[in-house]
């Protein structure tokens, strides 16, 4: 049996592409991911029917600029399987009918009626250049909560390379 002893992995660049701690946990730092919100102010702004969802400030990123935060989409740098997951309060009990996109076209879709809160998290394989994004079709306008404090982050999404 052969024995690999290193304490990190890198590129001939010099990028550390994984760290190996002492207890045997692995670290990726390079690895694609991005969290985001809607930005601004405490309030309920609409997002009209069938627009995408204005997630514009990005919280955290690794692994390079792939969220796009004039189009409202995150763009996948390699291909592989990603985890998305989102959650949101709405300013009253009322429907919602969210839909997740990949280069335009509905790939799964969520539905609550008379609730104020939707949390999930799909995995999903993309290629390279593809991109997701966020809308919804309940008929009307909804009012998701933005706050960028971290205390009151109640509407993200985030985006992970998986593998």
């Amino acid at each position: 049996m052969s024995n690999l002893l290193v304490q990190n992995i890198k590129h001939t660049n010099g990028t550390t592409a994984q760290t190996i701690d002492s207890a045997g946990r692995i670290l990726y730092p390079a690895r694609p991911h991005a969290l985001v919100d809607l930005g601004g102010d405490a309030s309920y702004p609409a997002v009209a029917n069938g627009a995408t969802i204005p997630f514009d400030n990005v919280v955290y990123e690794t692994g390079g600029s792939n969220y796009d935060t004039s189009n409202y989409r995150y763009v996948a740098p390699i291909t592989g399987l990603y985890q998305i997951c989102f959650s949101t309060i709405l300013d009253g009990v009322t429907t919602l009918n969210l839909y997740l996109r990949v280069n335009n076209g509905i790939i799964h879709r969520w539905y609550i009626a008379d609730s104020r809160h939707m949390t999930w998290t799909l995995m999903y394989h993309v290629n390279a250049s593809d991109y997701f994004d966020l809308s919804h079709d309940t008929g009307a306008s909804r009012n998701l909560y933005q706050d960028s404090t971290p205390t009151n982050r109640y509407t993200t999404v985030s985006y992970t390379l998986i593998g």
